[in-house]
């Protein structure tokens, strides 16, 4: 589980990054310019979102006593 949550939150990280980086470059994320003017909001949303996503993927899973 713990390496499904580094995948996604790298790839949230990765999507909303471009969204910034892109532009620099002339080009646009077609995923993100589907929100239209509410891009960068939806960039930073999904930086933080990958952020806390691949933060909790380093977390240690407490061992339950039977």
């Amino acid at each position: 589980m713990q390496r499904i949550f580094r995948n996604i939150g790298f790839v949230l990280v990765l999507l909303g990054a471009s969204s910034f980086v892109f532009p620099m470059f002339g080009w646009r994320s077609r995923i993100m310019s589907s929100f239209g003017e509410h891009e960068r909001y939806a960039a930073i949303a999904s930086l933080a979102a990958g952020a806390v996503l691949f933060a909790l993927s380093f977390r240690k899973k407490k061992e339950e006593k039977k």
